[in-house]
């Protein structure tokens, strides 16, 4: 019972600092605007501060893996919510668009730090039994503060200054700040003897060497499709359906709401099946129906339809990726491990919107759409060759 009370406690925590985590990362897309006007920046400014972010993504992934090994996952993410606090406290006051764009990086940095803090720690704390559905839990959290991000700070504006919904997430962040002190977190991983760790070293090096190479390939590929989704859908709607945007952002909205629903459940079905790879294979097939469904229609709801179900595939997704990496992974390696993954498919975030452009540019506005559906299915095709060989070397399994 006792240990019970501690892992939902934990999972609290957890579950606060990624809705957090992704409110901050979100909530500043309806004030570029407002940035504009008020201190005249130009677009290009604009787009250079919201690439930062993502620059701050890229290079902090890998970083946070190996700062939670050397100091501890308590110190970790002190050290991130206190970096969160400063930023949220600076935006306001900041005037000048060199700190913006400083602030802007460090938010990326902060932003993917929690993640790989959140998602090891889930890992950490977690058994094969659940641990699909602890990472459905965050899943949701994720989806839940990505649709909450701008509608609070669009709200919180009309109504009081530019500087309140930075205040509201720095006093969410103390409070997160507070839990996380109180927190008792895993032992850290004992060493493999030295005898033992010169006999399997090169071995073990070799593993994860290819593990990494084949996991941050699907993590880079799906995060390239979603990346273009994100860009080019509201541009493809206006075009193709001319429709209004209250008519998108209720189709972000059902994908966000999807995910946050289903993310829970498909963790536990992940746990119940004990095939984690053949449940992300799904979520990415579903993924392929949802860009089917609004290329090849225009009636409306057959539209909703397709993102309602995009959003349960993502959910799939997450899950069982986060997951079968807590499964694969040796403790000792996991933090910088997932740090590594996170880090190299934020990459695709930055390069594939430039790719989808070229092929506008060159092609038509379907082109992209089509390039999504191609780098799914690579995606597929990968995790689908991972659970072949996982399958057919037990003994010495590549994933």
């Amino acid at each position: 019972m006792k240990r019970r009370i501690h892992l939902n406690h934990n999972l609290v925590c957890m579950i606060v600092i990624s809705l957090i985590a992704n409110i901050s990362g979100s909530m500043i897309l309806p004030l570029f605007a407002i940035y504009v006007e008020q201190f005249g920046i130009s677009a290009l400014n604009m787009s250079i501060l919201f690439s930062l972010f993502y620059v701050g993504r890229f290079l902090g992934g890998g970083l946070a893996g190996r700062i939670y090994e050397k100091i501890g996952a308590k110190r970790l993410g002190l050290s991130l919510l206190l970096a969160e606090i400063m930023c949220m406290l600076l935006f306001p006051i900041a005037e000048s668009f060199i700190i913006l764009s400083i602030l802007r990086l460090l938010q990326g940095l902060v932003a993917i730090g929690l993640t790989v803090f959140v998602r090891v720690t889930i890992n950490q704390i977690s058994t094969t039994e659940n641990r699909g559905i602890l990472n459905g839990y965050i899943s949701s959290s994720e989806g839940a503060g990505t649709i909450l991000g701008p509608i609070m700070s669009g709200v919180i504006v009309s109504y009081f200054t530019l500087s309140v919904p930075f205040y509201f997430v720095a006093m969410f962040s103390l409070v997160s700040f507070v839990a996380v002190s109180r927190m008792t977190f895993p032992s850290p991983p004992s060493k493999p003897q030295p005898q033992r760790e010169l006999l399997h070293e090169p071995k073990r090096k070799t593993t994860l060497t290819k593990q990494l190479l084949l996991y941050s390939t699907v993590h880079f590929l799906e995060m390239s499709a979603f990346a273009i989704f994100l860009t080019y859908f509201s541009v493809y709607a206006t075009y193709k359906f001319h429709w209004s945007p209250v008519e998108i952002s209720l189709a972000f909205t059902i994908i966000g709401v999807s995910t946050f629903v289903s993310a829970p459940f498909m963790g536990k079905v992940s746990d119940l099946l004990k095939d984690r790879l053949i449940l992300s294979i799904i979520g990415l097939l579903l993924i392929m129906v949802e860009i089917a469904l609004f290329l090849w229609f225009t009636e409306p709801w057959i539209v909703y339809l397709g993102m309602f179900i995009g959003g349960i595939g993502g959910a799939s997704y997450l899950d069982s990726f986060y997951s079968q990496l807590g499964d694969v992974i040796p403790e000792e390696n996991r933090s910088s491990f997932i740090g590594n993954v996170v880090s190299l498919s934020e990459l695709g975030a930055i390069v594939s919107p430039i790719i989808a452009g070229v092929l506008i540019e060159r092609f038509n506005i379907n082109a992209p759409f089509y390039y999504n559906m191609l780098l799914v299915l690579m995606a597929i095709a990968i995790q689908y060759f991972i659970r072949l060989k996982s399958k057919s070397s037990r003994k010495r399994p590549l994933a």
